[in-house]
């Protein structure tokens, strides 16, 4: 944490995204839909542990494709991390041919059974994103043990300034599966769009849009 007493926002490099996995993993534990993905590992050390090689396999797909990684790092590691995409998102079948390497570490983490789970809510939230051009925050997490510090809130505002300073982007879009985090992102300028129930889960879908004279 710097002096004046506000998170800086970096982007992260390939050899941090390990630890971008871990913090990852652990602030997941609770989250609705990775519940649903591995429903029978309850024991929270053991579920951070599969969920962290989950995110370095989706740390590794954003490698490959050249998406950025944001984070806040804390005491030299990485606390809080946003995986994101730009406007050309991909679509399952192009996420599945980008992924193919990742597919041992993603079967560790979650399973087969986990793995079905995981493209049928993916599958059916890839359908649903706005027609204008958009980032997509796929994943936003703070480890535990550091939420409640504006780290969060660190991460959206430079997301927001990602999409200010590029006209061609409409605003900011994600899915949270969390009620808490709706108010949470509906207090930083979010709307909720809708709902959607891959798999029987909730999914909250918000939009940021640019207000008027942005970009």
């Amino acid at each position: 944490m710097p002096e004046n007493g506000k998170p800086i926002v970096t982007i992260l490099f390939p050899e941090q995204h390990e630890q971008a996995a871990v913090a990852l993993g652990r602030a997941f534990i609770h989250d609705p839909a990775f519940k649903a993905i591995l429903p029978d590992i309850t024991e929270p050390v053991a579920r951070a542990e599969h969920l962290a090689n989950l995110f370095r396999a989706q740390l590794g797909v954003e490698r490959r494709t050249g998406q950025p990684v944001f984070g806040v790092v804390h005491d030299g590691r990485v606390i809080a991390a946003a995986v994101t995409e730009g406007v050309g998102h991909s679509g399952v079948l192009a996420l599945i041919a980008a992924g193919l390497p990742q597919f041992p570490r993603l079967v560790r983490g979650v399973g087969w059974g986990g793995m079905i789970r995981a493209m049928n809510i993916v599958s059916v939230l890839a359908k649903h994103h706005p027609t204008e051009p958009h980032l997509y925050l796929q994943t936003l997490g703070v480890d535990p043990d550091f939420q409640g510090k504006g780290y969060g809130k660190a991460l959206l505002a430079r997301l927001a300034l990602e999409a200010r300073v590029r006209p061609e982007i409409a605003g900011v879009y994600l899915e949270t599966g969390t009620e808490a985090n709706v108010a949470f992102y509906s207090s930083n300028g979010y709307e909720v769009l809708g709902e959607l129930y891959p798999i029987g889960v909730r999914q909250w879908r918000m939009y940021q849009r640019k207000r008027q004279g942005q970009g």
